[in-house]
């Protein structure tokens, strides 16, 4: 190769020939490199189809792993009162078996409420009495009718004495006027009878509506187990005053699930039957189980677990777990669950 010719500088267009001819000089280096790469990627198969064979023909994860707690298949329930009240008496114990309606917690206004329902019965057995006012009623009706009869016999005879030529005199008048009066005594008697008859129904209706509103009242002074479970934590002591909080928690312990973060990334490889395993410290030995149910929101990650990166975006997948009377004992027991993403799905 020739060297280039020098560059006479006494030359007016020397600069402008000196920068075209260094120009011409970057672009020859940048056109070899170029060419140095593309053949580097054409040795290595970069792009090729080749190279996209083996990516495609790469195996398929087996497993997935990530953090899970232990929780109650039915979840942890925590019972409440229904109205703000003092605690007076605790009829349960942490870890003790109930089973649905039996009595937690007994409020202070309990005697309260059961001297209500004890009021209400008794005006109750009062309306139920009625009937027997209605029938003294009518026999007063029956005592002021025969009254009103007599004294119109009264009047009837004073009547025949005048048309005889007796002259009638006080008598006669006092005789109208009696009768009078007891047409107005029989009218009353009347309406007071047709106003216990009317009013029976509703006396009736508005006690037994007074007792059941006062049985309702006594029913809440007890906190009851609304479901069968076992009692995982006592919150509150004796004389403690309620403001809305949470008494105890329970939960049916009999049949444990592991509540597993899984990245949202990582979801579209999780199906329901799947197996899996849980496993943790704390217990004798790993838990086998089978995906149950996988959330449909999206939340950030709670369990953290060695180096876990926290504001994660996760969906939480329910796994139902073997019996283990460990477990059971163990709610949000923190672990780690691997879910087998091949091979046959659990039974």
């Amino acid at each position: 190769m020739t060297s280039p010719a020098p560059i006479d500088l006494s030359r007016p267009d020397a600069p402008t020939q000196g920068r075209r001819r260094r120009s011409s000089v970057v672009r020859l280096v940048a056109s070899a490199l170029l060419l140095a790469l593309l053949q580097l990627a054409c040795r290595d198969g970069i792009g090729t189809p080749s190279s996209a064979a083996a990516v495609d023909a790469a195996p398929p994860r087996k497993s997935l792993v990530a953090m899970a707690r232990l929780e109650p298949a039915s979840r942890v329930i925590s019972v409440a009162a229904a109205e703000s009240d003092i605690v007076k008496e605790i009829l349960v114990a942490d870890g003790e078996a109930v089973s649905q309606g039996d009595p937690l917690v007994v409020l202070a206004r309990h005697d309260l409420r059961l001297a209500e329902v004890e009021a209400a019965r008794l005006e109750v057995e009062r309306v139920e009495l009625k009937p027997f006012d209605i029938e003294a009623q009518r026999a007063r009706i029956r005592s002021v009718a025969a009254e009103l009869e007599h004294a119109r016999n009264e009047v009837g005879s004073q009547e025949r004495l005048s048309a005889k030529g007796f002259t009638a005199g006080g008598e006669y008048q006092n005789a109208i006027l009696h009768v009078r009066r007891t047409e107005e005594q029989l009218n009353e008697a009347n309406s007071v009878l047709k106003g216990l008859e009317a009013g029976l129904d509703l006396q009736r209706r508005k006690a037994r509506n007074d007792l059941a509103l006062a049985e309702e009242r006594l029913s809440q002074t007890i906190v009851r187990a609304p479901i069968d479970g076992r009692v995982l934590r006592i919150l509150v002591e004796p004389g403690e005053r309620l403001t809305g909080s949470s008494l105890l928690k329970l939960g049916q312990t009999n049949e444990m699930h592991a509540v597993a973060e899984i990245h949202a990334n990582d979801i579209h490889l999780i199906e329901l039957g799947q197996r899996a395993t849980f496993t943790s410290a704390a217990l004798r030995g790993p838990i086998e189980g089978s995906v149950q149910k996988i959330g449909s929101m999206i939340f950030k990650n709670d369990l953290f677990g060695e180096g876990a990166p926290r504001g994660l975006r996760v969906i939480l997948v329910r796994i139902r777990l073997n019996d283990d009377p460990l477990a059971a004992n163990l709610t949000n027991l923190e672990g780690q669950i691997r879910i087998a993403l091949v091979g046959p799905p659990a039974d």
